[in-house]
């Protein structure tokens, strides 16, 4: 696994460097998301916030700007705390340690102990999951396969180079042991293979319980006000909380919502298209209007065109602004 490793590893920036707080970036980032994507956003926030304290000195409307994009934004706040903690307590170099850092759960308490800090300690990711259950013939799902997992991750850790032996195997499983169409002719431990041994690497890991997916309507309408657009802050506890939007209500499509125009006040309003968005296993489907306001309404603060395109937005609101924009050719 290492001899293929040392000869096949991708050349990843944060593999350039044993900085924890750059590694610990790169792991936040990385999850849930491709490693091209990530790549653009790790350079731009490494240059803007180069140390944990620069970034915990940060403003939290700064740090989500520079997410935007990358989404779940939950882990760019859990990413701003834990900085701050660290820039109060000092960088642990422990997995057990890391712990403590808020944001920092098992796995990336494995990866920064382990790859920056040469600790003997494993981790389980997604594609550690998936090469644990081929190569050894797991048929567990769900939280009984990540159980597994980490018992055999930690039953078969090199510890003489644990860093590049986690790294192997998320690798392995990334570029090789991949969900779909894998590699095994190109796999380094495929004669230990149960699953490939068996032909039943198509079968394996197998595959949760398909979640519903839940369809959702939402009215959205884009005030202005000469050249100044009007937006509101996201309260706490919604999606993208802390962030800014224009005016939004949840609608079947068949009323004018009242609540808009309560916020939006009086004005001119056209309807300029329909833009669709996904979380997780919601599908969202908004209608856009563009309202030309007669007066501006207080509960709203209203920015430039400049401004809006530097204040941290949810990508959906992204995607109507940019239909608005096409509609006035701007």
């Amino acid at each position: 696994m290492l001899a293929w490793f040392d000869e096949n590893r991708r050349d990843l920036p944060w593999r350039r460097t044993s900085d924890p707080y750059a590694i610990w970036v790169s792991e936040i980032m990385l999850q849930q998301t491709q490693v091209a994507t990530v790549i653009p956003y790790w350079h731009r926030w490494m240059e803007q916030f180069p140390t944990v304290e620069s970034l915990a000195a940060a403003d939290e409307q700064a740090v989500l700007a520079l997410w935007q994009g990358l989404g779940y934004y939950r882990r760019c706040r859990l990413l701003l705390q834990g900085a701050q903690w660290v820039a109060e307590h000092g960088m642990p170099n422990t997995a057990a340690e890391l712990l403590k850092v808020p944001g920092i759960g098992p796995y990336t308490a494995g990866a920064i102990a382990s790859i920056a800090f040469n600790q003997p300690t494993p981790l389980v990711d997604g594609n550690v999951e998936r090469v644990f259950a081929r190569l050894m013939g797991d048929t567990g799902v769900g939280q009984e396969l990540h159980d597994s997992a980490w018992v055999w991750a930690k039953r078969n850790l090199y510890k003489k180079r644990p860093g590049d032996w986690n790294q192997a195997l998320m690798e392995l499983g990334a570029t090789v042991c991949r969900p779909v169409a894998p590699d095994c002719k190109g796999c380094p431990v495929a004669d230990k293979c149960v699953a490939f041994q068996s032909w039943r690497v198509d079968e394996l890991p197998r595959k949760a319980a398909k979640v519903t997916t839940v369809k959702l309507q939402h009215v959205v309408w884009v005030p202005m006000l000469g050249d100044k657009f009007g937006v509101k802050q996201i309260p706490a506890g919604q999606w993208w909380e802390g962030m800014w939007e224009f005016p939004r209500v949840d609608a079947d499509g068949t009323l004018e919502p009242i609540q808009l125009r309560e916020m939006v006040g009086q004005g001119w309003k056209q309807d300029v298209g329909t833009v669709k968005h996904s979380v997780t296993h919601h599908r969202i489907t908004i209608e856009v209007s563009f309202v030309q306001c007669d007066e501006a309404a207080p509960n709203l603060r209203w920015v430039s065109r400049q401004e809006i395109l530097e204040i941290p937005m949810p990508a959906p609101q992204r995607k109507a602004l940019k239909l608005v924009f096409s509609h006035l050719g701007l």
